[in-house]
C-alpha cells in the first residue's frame, strides 16, 4: 500500500513540476503573417482608426463587427489601438477581466513584400491550476489574433484596398499628339481647359488631321501659378507653330486608373496614384496625364464624368 501511495506521490509531484517547467513565468504569444504589399501601405492601415472598419471583417464571414470606432471584437476578445509609432502600433486586448498590451510590427522582405508580427505576453501565477488555464487562455489568444492578421493580409494584399482606387499596368494608348499650354493665375475652369481643345481640333482640322482619341490634359501648380497643358492625338505627323507643338511619344509602360467623378475624385486619384508610386519606390518617368473620356462642356453633372489616369513609369 505504500508502495502505491508513493507512487501516487511522486507521479503527483513529476506532474506538478511538468507544469512549472513546461509552462514559464512568462507566456510570449507571437503570430506572423506575411503578405504581398508594401510597408508603408500597411502602416497606414493599422495606424488609423478608420483604416481598422475597413479591414476588420475583411474576408471572414466569422468575425464580429466593430463594438464602435475604437474597439473591435472578435469572437469575445476586444482589440483598441492605442498609438502608432514607427511601422508599429500598440493594441491593448481585452478578454474577461484581463487587459493585455500587444505591439503589431511590419518588416520588409522586398519593396512588395512584408512580415506582420504580433507579438504579446501573458504572466503566470504559482498556482498550478491557474497556471494550466493561463497557458489555455495564450493558445486561445494566439489563435484569434491570428486570425485578425489573417483579415488584415487579405485587406492589404489589394492595392485598392489601400489607395482605393484600382491601379494596373498598361501601355501608350497614342504616340502622335498635337500639344499646348497655357498659364493661368487662378485655377482653371473647364470652359478654359476646353477652349484650348478646341484651338487643337481646329488646328488639327487645318491640317487635314483627324483626331483618333479624346483629349489628354495635365494641369501642374507652382504657388499660385497653374500650368496647363491639353493634348490631341491625331493619325498623323505634321509641322506646327507655336504655341501649338507636335509630339512623338514613344513606347512605354504606364500605371493607369479610371475614376468617375468631380474635380475632387480626379484630385484624390492623382495623389493617391503618387502615393503608389512612393510606396513601390517606382520612378515616374514624365508628367501624368488624363484622358477626358466624358466631355465636361456637354455633361455638366460631375458626378458622370469619367477620366483615366495614365502616369508613365520606368
Amino acid at each position: 500500500m505504500k508502495k502505491w501511495l508513493l507512487l501516487i506521490a511522486a507521479v503527483f509531484f513529476i506532474a506538478i513540476l511538468s507544469i512549472y517547467v513546461f509552462i514559464p513565468s512568462s507566456l510570449n504569444i507571437s503570430a506572423i503573417v506575411s503578405a504581398r504589399a508594401t510597408r508603408d501601405g500597411t502602416f497606414r492601415t493599422i495606424a488609423s482608426k478608420n483604416k481598422w472598419q475597413k479591414w476588420w471583417n475583411y474576408g471572414s464571414a466569422d468575425a464580429a463587427s466593430p463594438i464602435n470606432d475604437s474597439i473591435f471584437s472578435n469572437n469575445n476578445y476586444q482589440y483598441k489601438l492605442v498609438e502608432a509609432g514607427f511601422n508599429n502600433a500598440l493594441v491593448t486586448i481585452q478578454h474577461n477581466n484581463n487587459s493585455i498590451k500587444s505591439n503589431v510590427s511590419l518588416f520588409q522582405f522586398k519593396i512588395d513584400s512584408i512580415g506582420i508580427v504580433w507579438q504579446c505576453s501573458l504572466q503566470t501565477t504559482a498556482n498550478p491550476i491557474n497556471r494550466i488555464k493561463q497557458y489555455l487562455e495564450a493558445v486561445n489568444l494566439k489563435k484569434n489574433i491570428t486570425g485578425v492578421l489573417n483579415n488584415l493580409k487579405a485587406f492589404v494584399e489589394k492595392d485598392e484596398n489601400i489607395y482605393g482606387i484600382k491601379i494596373s499596368k498598361g501601355q501608350v494608348r497614342d504616340t502622335l499628339l498635337l500639344t499646348t499650354k497655357q498659364m493661368f493665375t487662378k485655377q482653371p475652369g473647364m470652359n478654359d481647359v476646353y477652349s484650348m481643345i478646341n484651338g487643337l481640333k481646329e488646328y488639327a482640322t487645318s491640317k487635314n488631321c483627324r483626331q483618333t482619341d479624346v483629349p489628354m490634359l495635365n494641369i501642374l501648380q507652382d504657388i499660385n501659378k497653374y500650368r496647363v497643358m491639353v493634348a490631341l492625338p491625331i493619325d498623323k505627323e505634321i509641322e506646327t507653330s507655336p504655341p501649338i507643338s507636335f509630339v512623338k511619344m514613344t513606347n512605354g509602360n504606364f500605371m493607369v486608373t479610371k475614376v468617375q467623378g468631380g474635380l475632387l475624385t480626379v484630385q484624390n486619384a492623382l495623389d493617391q496614384m503618387q502615393l503608389y508610386f512612393q510606396d513601390y519606390d517606382k520612378t515616374a518617368m514624365a508628367i501624368t496625364f488624363q484622358y477626358l473620356l466624358t466631355d465636361r462642356i456637354k455633361e455638366t453633372d460631375t458626378t458622370k464624368w469619367i477620366t483615366e489616369i495614365y502616369a508613365p513609369v520606368l
